[in-house]
């Protein structure tokens, strides 16, 4: 580990290479770069000789920052934003609120496709399926898929509005 190199600036800090940095944070060389690209994480010290990149310590914080944000879907464009301070409080408010929605709709669609598996799972139990030959039972299973409540519905109103 090169961490004794001295970096003008820098002579009195320990400084990690950008692979220590990715290895602490669970993380790829490459997913460093990019941040740094997008200006969200940027070295404090590149060595003109070699071209390494250095971080401090404290940079792995942000790195951990930066994942969670990404985990609960905001984009690297996005972070790259609410980490630049030039955000108004108003526009703060109006990213997260879009988050939320985005959110809300992701766990929407999965109630919806949890309800359709108990009803598709509901179709299956409710016939013998043990009398049936393989490809009845496919074709059963087929049919409950395509022919359920929400699909009822949604077919309904689709012929109403023609």
């Amino acid at each position: 580990m090169d961490q004794h190199k001295e970096i003008p600036g820098h002579e009195n800090e320990a400084l990690l290479k950008i692979g220590e940095l990715a290895d602490l944070a669970g993380i790829s060389p490459k997913a460093l770069r990019i941040y740094e690209q997008k200006n969200i994480i940027k070295p404090v010290a590149v060595d003109e000789e070699t071209g390494y990149r250095y971080y401090s310590p404290d940079q792995y914080e942000q790195v951990e920052s930066l994942q969670k944000l990404q985990d609960i879907g905001f984009s690297l464009n996005e972070i790259e934003q609410l980490l630049s301070g030039k955000l108004s409080e108003e526009d703060m408010r109006v990213l997260f609120e879009e988050k939320r929605r985005t959110l809300n709709e992701v766990i929407w669609k999965a109630q919806a496709q949890i309800q359709e598996l108990d009803t598709i799972e509901e179709g299956v139990h409710a016939k013998d399926l043990e009398g049936m030959t393989d490809e009845e039972r496919a074709w059963h299973l087929a049919k409950l898929v395509r022919i359920n409540e929400e699909n009822v519905r949604q077919l309904l109103s689709d012929v109403i509005w023609l």
